[in-house]
């Protein structure tokens, strides 16, 4: 597939919501910068769409270049960015079930969100993004291996703060 102005486009609003979505979740769910990160990966992914190889998927290609700008942002910050608790924000629920769904996903996020990021990154890309291993290790630039190894300990983790969570 040849990236011209017309197949970019046509990418583009295949693959935008899902990087904005990848932003959003990496940047601790910060709106502005995740739009701000999508619009800069596009503009890079175009400006480089020379060195796209046709033989590798589009999706791997933008999420090695959107990993890459992320652990940019981080360096500028000096910090991992936490999730934000966006339950305050959110309308008082008064059905049962959905209350307990939402505190569910609000502990999950929590415990995402303590990932260290070389685990959150592969956990998302997984779990959220969809990505096969051998994807996700083209992303990182690691081995499957450690793909692999990241995920188990992401998991472990993720399950021993909920379970420690849960009644709380």
């Amino acid at each position: 597939m040849r990236l011209t102005a017309e197949t970019f486009r046509t990418l583009y609003l295949e693959h935008g919501p899902r990087a904005q979505g990848f932003f959003l979740r990496m940047t601790g769910y910060d709106r502005e910068l995740a739009r701000d990160l999508t619009q800069d990966l596009f503009m890079r992914l175009w400006s480089a769409r020379g060195s796209y190889d046709e033989g590798r998927p589009f999706s791997t290609w933008m999420f090695s270049i959107a990993y890459n700008m992320l652990k940019n942002e981080y360096r500028r910050r000096m910090t991992v960015m936490e999730y934000v608790d966006n339950a305050d924000k959110e309308e008082p629920v008064t059905e049962t079930d959905h209350l307990e769904q939402e505190q569910r996903d609000q502990m999950l996020r929590s415990a995402i969100g303590r990932l260290p990021e070389p685990q959150k990154v592969v956990f998302l890309l997984r779990y959220e993004e969809e990505l096969p291993l051998s994807e996700i290790a083209r992303v990182c630039s690691i081995p499957e291996g450690t793909v692999k190894s990241r995920l188990f300990s992401a998991l472990t983790a993720v399950r021993e703060y909920c379970k420690n969570n849960e009644n709380q």
